[in-house]
Order: C-alpha cells, then sequence, then structure tokens
C-alpha cells in the first residue's frame, strides 16, 4: 500500500494500480501454493482491495495525483482569477497528511476489521529477497529517469514560499527576475523535455533517447480535450452569468454551520461518486460551488478542496474509481466484499475530510 500510494502521488491512480496489481497476484499465488486458498481467502480479498484504495488514496496527495484535482486548480482560477493560485507545495501541507491518515485507515479496516487473515499466514522473507536479485542492477536507462523524476518533485515542491508553520522556506523561483512566469507547468514542461534529450544505450537502434516521437500519440490526448471542454463549459458558466443565478439558488444555505455545510457536501459527493465519473463530477460540481461560496460570503476553499477529496474516496462499487474495476477484474473478489470494506471507509473518509477541512480551511 505504501509502495502504490507513493507511486500514485506522481502518475495516474490507474497506471499505478495497472503496475502493483501483477505484483501482488504473484504475493497470492505464492501464498496459495503454501497455505491453500480456503486459508488464505481472506488475505487476497485484502491485498486486492488494498492495491485499489492505496491508488486511490495516493492521488489525493499531489495536485499532479489525480485528474480531480487539476479540474479544481483550474476552476478556481477561472471563478476566482484576482486570488492567487494554490501552489504545489501548499497542496501538499494538507495532501499528503490527508492521505497518510486514510492509507492507515484503510489498512486497520481492510486487516483488522473486514478481512481478518489467519496468523499463521507468514510469507519466508527468502522468497522476497531472491524476487528482488533477479531484478538485477538498475539499468542507466532507469537511473536516468529516477533522476529526472527526483528533480522534477523536488521543482514543483519548492518552487514557490512554502509555509509550514512558524517555519518559511524560500522558493527557488524567488531566484529569477521574472519568477511570476515560473509556474508547476513550467517544470513539468522543462523536464519532459529533458526526457527527449537524454540518450539511452541498452534499447539497440529502436530509441536513441529516453523519449521520441513515436511516444506522443500514447500520450491519452482525449482526456487532455475532455479537461479542455469542461474548463471551457466552466468559463460559459462564469461569463454567462448561470453561476450567480446557480449560487442565488443556495442562499437557503446561508444559515447553515460552515461544517454541516462540509459535511453536507462530502456526504453527497462521495456517494454519488460511486456511479459517475469522477472528472466528470468534479467538472459540472465545483463551479456551482464556487458560486455558492460566493453568495453566501464563505472562504471558497473551505467547500471546494474538501469537495475534491470527497470525489476521490469512493470506495464501494467497482465502478467508482479505474483502479476498484482493475482489482474485480482479477476474479478475487464479489462486490459484496468491496461494499463491506468501501461503506465503512466510505463514511471513515468524510469524517477525516471534515476534520482537515476544520483544521486548515475554517
Amino acid at each position: 500500500m505504501a509502495a502504490a500510494g507513493f507511486i500514485s502521488m506522481w502518475i495516474s491512480n490507474t497506471a499505478t494500480c495497472l503496475m502493483v496489481l501483477p505484483i501482488g497476484l504473484s504475493i497470492i499465488y505464492k501464498v496459495e501454493n503454501e497455505f491453500g486458498k480456503e486459508s488464505s481467502a481472506n488475505f487476497s480479498k485484502a491485498l486486492m482491495i488494498a492495491i485499489a484504495y492505496s491508488s486511490t488514496i495516493g492521488g489525493i496527495a499531489t495536485l499532479i495525483g489525480t485528474p480531480p484535482n487539476l479540474i479544481f486548480l483550474r476552476m478556481y482560477k477561472i471563478n476566482f482569477p484576482n486570488s492567487p493560485l494554490m501552489k504545489f507545495g501548499e497542496w501538499m501541507v494538507f495532501g499528503v497528511p490527508l492521505a497518510v491518515v486514510m492509507m492507515i485507515v484503510a489498512w486497520i479496516v481492510l486487516t483488522k476489521i473486514v478481512f481478518k487473515s489467519d496468523k499463521k499466514l507468514v510469507l519466508d522473507r527468502k522468497i522476497i529477497h531472491e524476487e528482488k536479485i533477479k531484478l538485477g542492477k538498475m539499468t542507466f536507462e532507469e537511473k536516468a529517469v529516477m533522476v529526472v523524476f527526483a528533480l522534477t518533485s523536488f521543482l514543483w515542491i519548492f518552487r514557490s514560499d512554502l509555509e509550514l508553520g512558524s517555519l518559511k522556506i524560500p522558493g527557488w523561483s524567488n531566484l529569477f527576475s521574472s519568477a511570476a512566469f515560473i509556474e508547476d507547468s513550467t517544470v513539468a514542461v522543462t523536464m519532459a523535455l529533458l526526457l527527449f534529450l537524454i540518450p539511452c544505450g541498452s534499447f539497440g537502434n529502436k530509441h536513441k533517447f529516453l523519449l521520441d516521437q513515436e511516444d506522443l500519440p500514447k500520450i491519452p490526448w482525449d482526456i487532455v480535450l475532455l479537461f479542455g471542454g469542461g474548463f471551457a463549459l466552466a468559463e460559459g458558466f462564469v461569463q454567462s452569468g448561470l453561476s450567480k443565478l446557480i449560487g442565488q439558488e443556495f442562499l437557503m444555505l446561508k444559515n447553515i454551520p460552515p461544517l454541516a455545510l462540509v459535511a453536507i457536501i462530502c456526504t453527497i459527493v462521495v456517494f454519488s461518486s460511486e456511479l459517475t465519473s469522477n472528472s466528470a463530477q468534479t467538472t459540472i460540481m465545483l463551479p456551482l460551488l464556487a458560486s455558492l461560496s460566493k453568495e453566501i460570503g464563505i472562504n471558497p476553499l473551505m467547500i471546494m478542496v474538501p469537495a475534491t477529496f470527497s470525489v476521490s474516496l469512493a470506495f464501494m462499487l467497482p465502478v467508482g474509481t479505474p483502479p476498484n474495476a482493475i482489482v474485480f477484474s482479477s476474479q478475487r473478489l464479489k462486490v459484496w466484499d468491496m461494499v463491506k470494506a468501501g461503506f465503512l471507509l466510505n463514511i471513515i473518509g468524510i469524517i477525516v475530510v471534515i476534520f482537515f477541512a476544520k483544521i486548515f480551511f475554517l
């Protein structure tokens, strides 16, 4: 779970789940061969669901971890153009602790409450050690990508001033006279270009560099266009006055305590995201919440950020998130297995998000 969660902070949760699933299945095969399918059934279910949940939870820790986070950033800019945009490091200040807490809670729910495993199920450490030896030494290409990844993460996190309570870490962009023109996207594009310039030697004549023009079509352009369409729709909401009109309809919520309002929004979003696309729901929901915050006069981050977190906490059904569907396809799970763990985790997730909203935004 820790490995999947960390990887999911930097690449899509779907890709993370697809990467980690074969590892989980190989472990399950080892356990089943040694202890039998019946006695290891709970362990198998817990491990499969854990891979899906950790892939989803890790994504909420960073701005690039999952599409709803990026959609939030753009929607906030469209609706509040004069407000400072949230920085990569600022998001991690509350995103990482929330992800860590949810990861621990998910582990406890799966292994100690819903799917308790027999204590006799202990995998020999030598097996793991032998599998590690089979991987061999890291290649030049692997080391190069790791260095670029580490450098990119560092530049993202410390691009602007980072305030951690009384401690303030100055951002490296302040070293430039035109710091305002340097954004997280600047770092992303620059570091991606490096991959087209670093030569590789072990791929034969197929690739001269880590990336080349053949890799460009592999980018999910349909998702990029989906985002663009959503952003255009949000801009239309603002420019046409529709968002203001909708916001006025929510004036009845003005007298509701802020914490209760956050609880209502999080509950609706969590359970509705079980049956709808997270990206589509975020695109439709955030402009409405932005209008609501304007009309009732509250900090928009107080309701927009918890809602963005909540949309990623769909744990109950296989259709809730792509990782859920991927592990369900392993044929190791039934829908009821996911519902049992997911419903409990949904409720706990709502409580945890409300708690963090109270700490950081209320």
